[in-house]
């Protein structure tokens, strides 16, 4: 697997495309110095840049940051998974999306009853999807309360204050689904 699909992937696209350094940069609005450092191995350019090339390119932020289509089989295996947790452990989401994953992140969410946890904030144009699997979750979005019961979706923009509840006696599982989106 390439240790840095981001450099490939952009000399990859920016020569399909025909276009040099100088005016991918120009399109996408960045300086030509910052699209020569993405285009190195080891560069770690801020998602805006990133979001600003994939944009001039018409490609999808997977396509520029993922391995190439035949290296992105992945399984995750329970010790690679990342938890967090909140609330006084009422409140745990377990990252099971791999970390390579630049795109998508994708959690397993178990509410204890009387959770109340806040939100993280996601970068503009992101969308969570949250799926309750079992009880019901209260998302409280920019102060506006959705109920979600078993075996519905709520899709709402994941850079708005969000938080997630659990005002009911029973566990509630659910899996959230953040994905970043361009413009």
């Amino acid at each position: 697997m390439p240790t840095d699909p981001l450099s490939e992937n952009l000399r990859r696209l920016r020569g399909a495309a025909g276009l040099t350094q100088a005016g991918l940069a120009a399109k996408a609005g960045v300086p030509r110095a910052t699209l020569a450092s993405m285009e190195q191995a080891g560069s770690n350019p801020g998602i805006q840049s990133v979001q600003a090339v994939a944009r001039a390119l018409g490609v999808g932020l997977d396509e520029l940051i993922d391995p190439r289509p035949q290296e992105r089989h992945y399984l995750v295996g329970p010790k690679e998974q990342q938890d967090y947790r909140a609330d006084a452990g009422r409140f745990s989401a377990r990252l099971v999306s791999p970390i390579a994953s630049k795109g998508v992140a994708m959690h397993r969410v178990v509410m204890q009853p009387g959770c109340h946890s806040i939100g993280r904030p996601h970068p503009p144009g992101a969308q969570e999807f949250f799926f309750t699997l079992a009880g019901a979750a209260v998302i409280e979005i920019e102060g506006d309360p959705v109920t979600v019961p078993a075996g519905h979706l709520l899709q709402f923009p994941g850079q708005h204050r969000h938080i997630y509840r659990n005002p009911s006696e029973a566990v509630c599982e659910a899996v959230s689904v953040v994905v970043l989106q361009l413009g």
